[in-house]
């Protein structure tokens, strides 16, 4: 009786086997589950990572190009029908788009001091240009030359190279004229679409695109 009853105790091998072999299943898929779980993780710290670079140059951006056009002695054309701000000549110191619209340029009137100033790179002279050159976004210096096809030395990167990429950037600029007078007179409204495209250098399958609508305050008058 004794024998037959220690008998109904313990494992077989062959029972022993399966158990190891289905604790190695679940262990394994628990490793698999941990693995995924962590390179979901990797991925998003990346994508964070990338956003936030983005995100604070198109900040610097539209907080730049918000104000294109400003001149502190506006106020001395009022009613004189004529429009003689340095800061909005056509074709000059207005703000412009180069024809692949990956490059802006603009001024104002930075340093209050009613006029532009020559180029200088002594002090700021109030000529600004933002532009993809190289899969860098760049911002023109002082002193640098005020044209969108400048050496891409003689701008200054915004972005590192060696962290991000910026694989496409475009400046759409808007213009509303309403009429308030005789003729074309009127006044013209501005604005500046940006859309900024980076992936991560180490990492191209870490991609991301932002926009932002920028309104120029400073409206132009149209004698």
């Amino acid at each position: 009786m004794l024998k037959n009853h220690l008998k109904q105790f313990g494992f077989t091998l062959v029972e022993m086997m399966v158990a190891v072999v289905i604790n190695l299943i679940l262990f394994a898929a628990l490793i698999t589950i941990f693995v995924n779980n962590l390179e979901h993780y990797r991925k998003e710290i990346e994508i964070n990572r990338l956003y936030e670079q983005l995100q604070l140059a198109m900040q610097l951006m539209t907080g730049d190009i918000r104000r294109a056009g400003y001149w502190s002695n506006a106020s001395s054309n009022v009613g004189t029908n004529q429009n003689t701000n340095p800061f909005m000549v056509t074709n000059s110191t207005d703000v412009s788009v180069n024809n692949t619209n990956n490059c802006i340029l603009f001024t104002y009137d930075h340093n209050n001091t009613g006029s532009l100033p020559a180029i200088s790179s002594a002090s700021d002279d109030d000529r600004y240009g933002y532009r993809l050159m190289n899969g860098v976004l760049q911002a023109r210096p002082p002193g640098a030359s005020f044209i969108c096809t400048a050496s891409a030395n003689s701008w200054e990167n915004m972005t590192d190279p060696n962290l991000i990429t910026i694989t496409a950037l475009t400046f759409t600029l808007n213009t509303t004229t309403l009429t308030t007078g005789p003729g074309a007179q009127g006044i013209m409204i501005r604005s500046v679409d940006i859309t900024l495209t980076g992936q991560l250098t180490d990492n191209t399958t870490v991609t991301k695109t932002i926009s932002q609508h920028v309104r120029i305050r400073n409206d132009k008058f149209i004698p």
